[in-house]
């Protein structure tokens, strides 16, 4: 059964009456001129300024989420805004060193995106965005701005297969820049490349830059493919020559074919004559 109001009102009296008395006592508290009632007052509305306002320099923890949240989502799109513009900067840099090779090489040539790689082979290759449709042929070589990647081995209308240094069956003739001396370039198949045929008293030292030989039908003369960095002697005859490659191709994403081809007179005559040797 629900109780009327004077029920209600009847069975709160105390508060109510408690109620009354406290505001009554505030009335005539504050009413008061006397001297200490004068003192108690001050002091009261001091400490509770002090309360309030050590209460208003105590940061609301609700607030305080929603802000680090909002710092957080903001730190988490600078981030990313950040990565793309590091990533943007280093492709243009990067194209603008294979476009100053462009510029720079009197011999026509396509630039490519590389779209697939092995580096873990015997036989290693990469696979280029560009084919038949561009102009590519099977043996054309294939550089950077920094030196020799390989040559075409393979093409369709749009990709071309590329067989890179570190593979056997890549074999180009070599020369020192500052001696002179004469070698072949070919991957021994365990990470290493060699120039062999070497004599054991040739000037070739560490650091000595490798290009390029004009002995070679297949590749211009003068394009940079290494560095020595162990030079000793094999056996009694020839010196171990370990090259490091100018291109790192663990990082290699751009590339330059370039449209030269053996000249085929040449290639035609030197067959013959190893042929009837």
């Amino acid at each position: 059964m629900k109780k009327n109001f004077g029920e209600i009102v009847f069975s709160l009296k105390e508060y109510l009456i408690l109620t009354l008395l406290v505001i009554i006592s505030l009335i005539l508290l504050f009413s008061n001129d006397n001297s200490q009632i004068r003192f108690l007052r001050a002091f009261a509305i001091g400490a509770f300024g002090t309360v309030q306002s050590g209460l208003s320099a105590i940061p609301n923890i609700f607030e305080i989420e929603q802000e680090n949240k909002y710092l957080r989502e903001s730190n988490i799109k600078l981030s990313n805004e950040i990565s793309t513009l590091k990533e943007t900067k280093l492709e243009n840099i990067r194209l603008s060193k294979l476009v100053g090779l462009k510029d720079r090489s009197n011999l026509g040539v396509v630039s490519a995106k590389i779209v697939n790689k092995s580096l873990i082979q015997t036989r290693n290759t990469i696979t280029i965005d560009i084919g038949n449709n561009d102009s590519v042929k099977i043996n054309m070589p294939v550089i950077t701005d920094d030196g020799l990647v390989g040559k075409v081995v393979a093409t369709s209308g749009n990709y071309s297969i590329v067989q890179i240094l570190y593979n056997k069956d890549l074999k180009l003739t070599v020369k020192d820049q500052r001696s002179r001396v004469d070698g072949i370039l070919n991957y021994d198949g365990t990470g290493n490349l060699l120039m062999t045929n070497v004599p054991k008293s040739a000037d070739v030292k560490l650091g000595d830059v490798i290009i390029t030989s004009e002995y070679s039908n297949n590749f211009p003369p003068g394009i940079p493919v290494g560095n020595v960095v162990e030079e000793g002697n094999l056996d009694n005859l020839f010196k171990k020559v370990v090259i490091q490659p100018v291109v790192n191709f663990k990082t290699l994403e751009e590339v330059f074919v370039l449209k030269y081809l053996p000249e085929k007179e040449r290639a035609e005559l030197e067959k013959i004559f190893l042929n009837t040797k």
